[in-house]
């Protein structure tokens, strides 16, 4: 019994084992079959990281597009999945097979991949102008086989650890594993459209790769500063529950080609230098002659980190360069690039290869050069590109980004950027009050060509402040915003920088945007020789921390004569004379307050103090400098006093305020804090003004009875003043004139008979002198001056009154005159006096 009932119990174990092995490999071997609406939901999961935000799916077996990258002249860019070319070599869309399923194929020892392969050419004027090797009838139209346009280029390829996925050819490609989601058309993949901010067209290929039960969306876009450069990019998105472990890979078969010959291109293939990448001339072998280069540069660093020359075929593997020489020898075993989690010295390829080294050279263990050939000792060239090992965070996003450019020859290919340093931080992050410098590069990655840099304009961001000492050349500053004119010729294969220094002030923390500012530059130029003048953009992003005391200071001014219920603004324009009223507002709302400090503010010679106009919160003050004590976070304090323009040139009266000796609650000291800009006076010059202010209303010589003989009779009274302006600092005289022949003569006002008929003896003036003796003078219609003596000098409200008060006039009286009121007029006028 014992013995039956450990048997029992054996079986019954054993029986349970089997029950659970079932039910594991029955879980983990099920998968959920692949749906459009799988497709359609990580699309919108990746769109999420590649920036567009007006995505459109096209859908019903949808053709192709092409987007078009302006170059010069009449030659641009061309990028699109698929073809984009008829049977004449006319570029031209049309490739209805970029949603089918990809296929693999060899030919002779050609890999072949067709369908919605990557497609970058040069458009010459209309005409296709290829730069990858396309296959034969790849063309829209009539006998044309699309599916095979760029069928040798490998492009985006995902390799794993696994024994069977480590080398790099054919069967790696990402396209090719892209499971159906629609298996009775062969429809893999999702095509759509959109646009980037510069409203430039940009296409994406989303797919399922089954490999890794991954997701994958290949985008093509234009380089966002207008360069003629399409970026190549990958996006890589894990739906699972765990990681993913992969290497990314690219690979490309060049053929510089203006007729689309199938000849091998045996062209020589560069370094750029640095681990920048390769590039290619066609030389003088087609005519018109071309360049091609393929780049890593990303700003979020996510290009490719190790490049690789090689021939197309024969080694099939494309981690592998060449043969030695000839092509019955061996493969070379240095340098490779293969997959690898950890490469060695000799598993890097190209990346550490020198500026313009041919990279279809190698040279053997005796320092003997060779040719890098294939099995045909052919270079037929291409290149091989690889990221580092990516391990993949479930739910994550991964990108994977290379750069293509290409030019004929006579073009400049302009790559602009804009880079800063930290010149003062000591722990490598930017804080306000830092200086940064930054420098504005042009390169010129064309071919046989000029660019000449005619503009430069930086608008800086509100958060820097430019330091203008640090600007050479010819250039001019509006606000914030800095425009350089430095006409450089760039030739090929050289760059030009243009460098400045900027402050970050206390206005970066209020104005950032995901924690950091961003800086806009943009380069302006042409070909020489060319009409075809061009603008691209870069830009820079600069994180700020934002400090313990984060505090807004600033100044602003208006005219309180001219506009007194205006805005308050940072310039405005005056006269003199004019009152100009100040405010200055200081408000802090950061973590720590201010405790203690003294404001100070000095006003230019131009202007002066309006005698108790100073106050802080509506409190008057003595002067322009006061202690300001505790102030309170989030409460935004106003200082306001008033000025009076005395200047006379034209100037720009210019003042800043300044917070000195502050202390904050968190023990932070400051020597003198500036306001964020300054205020600005701009005076009009004073033109030269000569005028009559006032002058007598009525000079009166009283009654007289019945007068036998002529009498002179004096002024009893003057009424009122004679005040003149003659701002320009020059002699000058002014005169008194009387027209006895005019239309105001001195007459009986019934009667209308003149008092004299005589033009020269009516109406007299004693002239003042330097001795200050009587000298009366007749008024002729021509004039008499009041001073002998004259004046000179720039005057405002020049009172004369002394010259012509009482005992001034005299009038002659004739015998006989008819009894009545006489009235009559006298005429001043302004002379200048010739030095």
């Amino acid at each position: 019994m014992k013995c039956q009932r450990t048997f029992l119990k054996i079986l019954f174990s054993f029986f349970m084992t089997i029950i659970m092995v079932l039910t594991f490999s029955n879980n983990t071997i099920t998968v959920k079959a692949l749906s459009e609406a799988d497709l359609v939901s990580a699309a919108t999961k990746m769109s999420e990281y590649d920036g567009i935000t007006n995505w459109k799916r096209q859908l019903n077996s949808p053709s192709n597009d092409i987007g078009n990258i302006t170059i010069g002249g009449n030659v641009s860019l061309g990028y699109t999945f698929g073809t984009a070319r008829d049977a004449n070599n006319n570029v031209k869309a049309g490739d209805k097979t970029i949603t089918s399923s990809s296929t693999t194929a060899t030919q002779g020892s050609s890999p072949i991949i067709t369908n919605s392969k990557i497609n970058v050419f040069l458009n010459n004027n209309g005409k296709y102008y290829g730069i990858l090797h396309q296959g034969t009838d790849s063309y829209n139209g009539t006998g044309g086989s699309p599916q095979m346009a760029s069928d040798t280029s490998i492009d985006f390829a995902l390799l794993t650890a696994t024994s069977s996925d480590t080398t790099f050819n054919k069967t790696s490609n990402v396209l090719a594993n892209l499971s159906d989601y629609d298996s009775t058309n062969h429809i893999a993949k999702l095509y759509y459209t959109g646009t980037d901010a510069n409203n430039k067209p940009v296409f994406k290929i989303v797919g399922y790769y089954s490999k890794l039960q991954v997701y994958v969306e290949i985008v093509l876009r234009p380089s966002i500063s207008g360069s003629p450069v399409v970026q190549r990019e990958l996006y890589v998105y894990n739906p699972s529950n765990a990681k993913k472990q992969f290497q990314t890979f690219f690979g490309e078969d060049t053929a510089l080609s203006p007729n689309m010959d199938t000849t091998v291109d045996n062209v020589p293939m560069f370094a750029i230098g640095d681990g920048e990448g390769l590039y290619l001339l066609s030389g003088s072998t087609y005519d018109p002659a071309s360049k091609l280069f393929v780049t890593n540069d990303d700003k979020n660093g996510n290009g490719f980190k190790d490049f690789m020359g090689r021939v197309f075929s024969n080694p099939t593997n494309w981690g592998v360069k060449g043969k030695q020489g000839l092509g019955s020898s061996a493969n070379m075993v240095s340098p490779t690039l293969p997959w690898a989690s950890n490469p060695t010295a000799t598993q890097n390829g190209d990346t550490a290869a020198a500026k313009d080294a041919n990279l279809l050279k190698g040279k053997d263990n005796s320092g003997k050069e060779y040719d890098v050939v294939d099995t045909n000792n052919k270079q037929d060239t291409a290149y091989t590109l690889r990221w580092p090992e990516t391990n993949l965070a479930a739910g994550g996003v991964s990108r994977y980004v290379s750069n293509i450019g290409a030019t004929i020859a006579g073009y400049a290919i302009p790559i602009v950027s804009k880079t800063y340093e930290n010149l003062t931080s000591k722990d490598g992050k930017n804080h306000v009050g830092d200086t940064l410098r930054f420098t504005l590069t042009t390169k010129n990655d064309g071919y046989n060509a000029t660019w000449i840099l005619t503009k430069l304009i930086d608008d800086l961001p509100a958060g820097l402040t430019v330091n203008k000492n640090s600007l050479v050349g010819d250039f001019s500053v509006n606000n914030n915003t800095i425009t350089f004119n430095p006409y450089l010729s760039i030739e090929d294969g050289t760059s030009a920088k243009v460098t400045f220094e900027a402050t970050i002030n206390n206005e970066a923390p209020d104005n950032l945007t995901d924690g950091h500012l961003t800086n806009t530059a943009s380069f302006t130029g042409s070909n020489l020789g060319l009409s075809d003048s061009q603008t691209y953009t870069d830009s820079v992003d600069i994180p700020v921390e934002i400090p313990d005391f984060k505090y807004r200071f600033t100044k602003e001014l208006r005219n309180d004569t001219t506009d007194p219920t205006g805005d308050f603004t940072n310039k405005v324009t005056a006269k003199k004379d004019d009152i100009i009223e100040y405010q200055i507002k200081f408000i802090s709302n950061g973590k720590d307050s201010l405790d203690s400090s003294t404001f100070s503010d000095t006003l230019p010679d131009s202007l002066e103090l309006v005698p108790n106009s100073v106050t802080l919160n509506g409190s008057s003050r003595d002067s322009l400098n006061f202690p300001v004590n505790m102030l309170v976070n989030g409460m935004t304090n106003t200082i306001s006093f008033k000025a009076k323009v005395t200047g006379t040139m034209a100037s720009t009266a210019s003042n800043t305020a300044y917070l000195q000796n502050v202390k904050t609650s968190g023990d932070e000291t400051f020597s003198s804090l500036p306001t964020e800009q300054s205020a600005d006076v701009e005076i009009q010059e004073a033109l030269p003004t000569t005028a009559f202010t006032e002058v007598p209303s009525k000079i009166d010589f009283g009654s007289i009875n019945n007068p036998t003989a002529d009498k002179l009779l004096p002024n009893i009274s003057t009424t009122g003043k004679l005040v003149i302006d003659h701002t320009d600092d020059t002699a000058f005289q002014v005169l008194v004139s009387y027209d006895n022949d005019g239309s105001d003569p001195i007459a009986n006002t019934n009667t209308s008979e003149k008092l004299n008929q005589s033009n020269d003896d009516c109406l007299f003036f004693n002239q003042a002198d330097s001795e200050n003796s009587d000298n009366f003078l007749p008024i002729t219609k021509d004039g008499v001056a009041i001073n002998s003596a004259g004046f000179k000098g720039s005057y405002t409200g020049f009172d004369l009154s002394k010259y012509i008060g009482l005992k001034k006039w005299k009038l002659r009286v004739p015998g006989n005159t008819d009894a009545g009121n006489y009235n009559g007029k006298i005429t001043w006028s302004i002379q200048d006096v010739p030095q």
